[in-house]
C-alpha cells in the first residue's frame, strides 16, 4: 500500500510545519487532544439516530454486493459499495460508491468516488475527491475536489482543497477555501475564502480555544479528584518515594506505548488493539499532569503549615494550586522551558500511575497464595 500522497494544501503546510513543529510540546498536545475532541463529536453526527446497530468489515479488496440494512463500518485497501446500505463509515485507500446510502457517509482515503445518492450527508478527506450523486450537505476537504456534473448538494457545501472544481448544482451555500476555484456549475450563494487570509482568524480562535481548553481541564480534575480521593492519595504516595524512577520509567513506558500502537495500527487485524492502547495511553496523559498538579498543591499547603488532611475541600484546594503552578511553568518565556517541563510532568505522572496499579494488584496475588 503507498501511502506518500502529495498534498498541496497551503493551509496544510502552514498548520503542521508552522504551528505543530515551531511551537512548544504544550500546543502540539492540545491541538492533538482537538483532533480527538472533534472526532468524537463528528462520529456521532455522522451516524443516524435511529439503531445504533454497526456491521463491521475489514479486508483487502471489499466489495458490498447485497443489500445490508444496517450501518457499516468497513477498514480495507479497496472498498466498492454497489450494494444499498443504511449508512457507512469507510477508511481505505481507494473508495467507490456506486449504490445509494440511505443515511450518512463518512469516509477518508487516498481516492474517494460517489457516484451514488446520498441521503443524509457527506463528510469526506482525501487525497482526491470525485462527487457525484445527490447528498443533503457535503463537508469535503482533499488536495483535488471535483464535484461532477451529476452531483447535487441540496443545502451546504463547506470545501477545502488545493483545487475546486464545480460542475454540479449546489442549492445552498457553498464555503469553499481555497487558492483555485473553477465554478462551471450552478450554486446559490458562493463564498470563496483564501487560505493565506484565513490564518490570523484560526489563530485568534486557537488562542481563544486554548484558554478554554485549559479551564475545561481543570474542571476535568476538580470532579475526578472528588470522585477519586483515594486514588490520587496512592499516587502521591508513589511519588514521594522515588520522583527520578517515576518520572524515567514514565518516559520509557511512553515510547513504548506509542511504539507498540504504530506496529499494531499496521495491520487490519491488529487496529482493534492500537485503538484500545491509543485509548489507554490518552487516558493515562491525561490523568499524569493531573496527578502531579494534586501532588504538588499538596506538598506546598504542607511546606506552609497545612495538614495534609483527606476532605473534599482540602484535595481541591491542593490541586487548584499546583494546577495554576504548572500551567504558569509551561509557559514561562525561556526557549525550551515549558516543553522540557512538560515532558518530565508527563512522564513523572504516568510512571507514578503505573507504579500505583501495579501496587495494588500485588495484594490479590499474594491472598492467592495464601489461601
Amino acid at each position: 500500500m503507498k501511502c506518500v500522497y502529495p498534498l498541496n494544501l497551503n493551509l496544510t503546510r502552514y498548520w503542521f510545519f508552522h504551528k505543530m513543529l515551531r511551537n512548544d510540546l504544550t500546543s502540539r498536545i492540545k491541538y492533538f487532544f482537538i483532533f480527538c475532541m472533534t472526532a468524537l463529536v463528528l462520529v456521532p453526527l455522522v451516524i443516524p439516530d435511529s439503531s445504533f446497530a454497526l456491521e463491521v468489515i475489514s479486508g483487502n479488496q471489499i466489495s458490498i454486493q447485497e443489500p445490508i440494512q444496517d450501518e457499516v463500518v468497513i477498514f480495507g485497501e479497496t472498498v466498492y459499495i454497489d450494494a444499498p446500505v443504511r449508512g457507512a463509515i469507510v477508511f481505505a485507500n481507494i473508495i467507490h460508491v456506486n449504490s445509494p446510502i440511505e443515511g450518512d457517509l463518512l469516509t477518508a482515503g487516498r481516492q474517494v468516488t460517489v457516484n451514488a445518492d446520498v441521503s443524509g450527508k457527506i463528510v469526506a478527506a482525501g487525497n482526491i475527491i470525485d462527487l457525484g450523486g445527490k447528498s443533503t450537505n457535503a463537508i469535503l476537504a482533499a488536495n483535488s475536489i471535483h464535484f461532477n456534473p451529476t452531483s447535487m448538494v441540496i443545502k451546504d457545501a463547506y470545501v477545502a482543497g488545493g483545487t475546486i472544481n464545480n460542475e454540479g448544482n449546489i442549492s445552498g451555500q457553498m464555503v469553499a477555501m481555497t487558492d483555485d476555484f473553477k465554478n462551471n456549475g450552478t450554486i446559490g450563494d458562493l463564498d470563496i475564502r483564501s487560505q493565506d487570509s484565513m490564518m490570523p482568524d484560526m489563530e485568534g480562535w486557537l488562542s481563544l480555544f486554548g484558554i478554554l481548553f485549559v479551564i475545561g481541564f481543570g474542571i476535568l480534575g476538580i470532579i475526578l479528584v472528588k470522585l477519586l480521593p483515594n486514588q490520587f492519595d496512592s499516587v502521591r504516595l508513589v511519588m514521594k518515594k522515588s520522583i527520578i524512577k517515576n518520572t524515567v520509567v514514565g518516559f520509557l513506558l511512553i515510547i513504548l506505548f506509542a511504539v507498540v500502537i504504530v506496529l499494531s495500527a499496521i495491520t487490519v487485524v491488529g487496529m482493534p488493539v492500537s485503538a484500545f492502547g491509543l485509548l489507554i495511553l490518552l487516558i493515562g496523559l491525561i490523568l499524569s499532569s493531573l496527578m502531579v498538579s494534586f501532588v504538588i498543591g499538596k506538598k506546598i499547603l504542607e511546606i506552609l503549615g497545612r495538614k495534609s488532611s483527606g476532605g473534599d475541600i482540602n484535595n481541591i484546594s491542593s490541586f487548584l494550586i499546583g494546577f495554576a503552578i504548572l500551567n504558569l511553568l509551561y509557559i514561562v518565556p525561556i526557549p525550551y522551558f515549558g516543553q522540557i517541563a512538560q515532558v518530565i510532568v508527563t512522564s513523572m505522572g504516568f510512571g507514578a500511575i503505573c507504579y500505583t496499579v501495579r501496587k495494588s494488584r500485588s495484594p490479590v496475588s499474594n491472598d492467592k497464595t495464601t489461601i
